[in-house]
């Protein structure tokens, strides 16, 4: 499971004394970390910096990532991690207290200053996530925090009626796939054979005669590995992990295929193999030896368990394999004519 973690410093840049934390601090005067934070980094889920105890006054929400510089500096003494699923954020906000006037539900990062909403705020609902409620665009000015299942009546208990112009949903940081490859659901999707080399050889006489045919022709082996995502996957596009157990184009054993979305896997090689077999040359024949590669394209399921932010969800998936490394012999006889 991922590890939600803030480690804070001293001075900015990530210097001085530092001490890292993986749940809420109520009290950072019982840390010796009160009022001297001036950096931060953060590792999955949002941390929410607060300026007095107990989560209380001016709030600084931060995402995953690594902060030279904080707005709030040298100012917090509370820090509260934010354990709500992120993956479907929903808020309605009202234009009066009381959830009274017009309503607006927000599922994604708004400007409210492209509506009719800017400053009109007084209450607001949270179905899912957690939100911050910014005084101005860009996420300037004073903040609010806002999680799922929270219902806040009348802003003017908190000081910030009609002054809310942004609304930001908090997302969790990068996901962690684990992937497992379902082979006994195997599918072959294609085979074919394509010539590498080629032995002729005549039998005149009346009598079986037995040779061997022999090939040392250099030729290209190549594995193509790609991934399939499903419609419905919450993976985002740069996100990689690891397929365990696919063809490798060096031992054709077990080897690791680093998926990475939106992206295909490919390798080849110049291979000189040496190829030879006992043939038997029937009486009166033309017999014709093909060295030959086999060309198969498989499809298999792939479960992939998905944690994110404390979170765990299952989803599915297709890895497809294409590969030239199996080399075989063909041997056709006909007679003379």
């Amino acid at each position: 499971m991922t590890m939600n973690t803030i480690t804070v410093y001293e001075h900015s840049d990530f210097r001085g004394l530092y001490k890292t934390f993986t749940s809420d601090v109520p009290n950072l005067v019982y840390e010796n970390f009160n009022d001297c934070i001036s950096s931060v980094k953060i590792a999955g889920q949002p941390w929410v910096l607060y300026q007095d105890l107990h989560y209380q006054g001016q709030c600084l929400p931060l995402e995953e990532g690594e902060y030279s510089g904080i707005s709030m500096n040298d100012g917090a003494t509370s820090l509260r991690l934010i354990t709500d699923d992120l993956s479907n954020p929903q808020i309605t906000v009202y234009e009066n207290s009381n959830s009274g006037g017009k309503s607006l539900v927000l599922t994604q990062e708004s400007n409210l200053s492209f509506g009719g909403m800017q400053d009109n705020i007084s209450s607001h609902s949270v179905q899912r996530g957690a939100w911050a409620l910014y005084e101005h665009i860009n996420k300037g000015g004073r903040c609010i925090v806002a999680r799922a299942g929270e219902y806040l009546a009348n802003y003017r208990d908190i000081g910030f009626n009609d002054q809310v112009s942004y609304v930001y949903p908090l997302r969790a940081g990068k996901s962690s796939v684990t992937a497992t490859i379902l082979w006994d659901r195997k599918t072959v999707e294609s085979e074919r054979n394509f010539e590498i080399d080629q032995y002729h050889y005549k039998n005149q006489s009346n009598v079986e005669q037995q040779f061997t045919a022999t090939s040392s022709k250099e030729f290209e082996k190549f594995v193509s590995h790609s991934f399939e995502f499903s419609n419905e996957t919450t993976i985002k596009v740069g996100t990689s992990f690891t397929l365990k157990g696919v063809v490798d184009i060096n031992t054709e054993l077990s080897n690791t295929f680093t998926v990475k979305k939106g992206e295909t896997q490919s390798s080849t090689m110049r291979k000189k193999t040496e190829l030879s077999m006992p043939v038997k040359a029937p009486p009166r024949s033309n017999v014709t030896v093909s060295f030959l590669c086999k060309e198969v394209t498989i499809s298999v399921p792939v479960e992939l368990k998905i944690v994110q932010g404390g979170n765990t969800r299952i989803e599915t998936g297709t890895y497809r394999c294409q590969s030239g490394t199996e080399t075989t012999i063909d041997v056709q006889c006909l007679p003379i004519g």
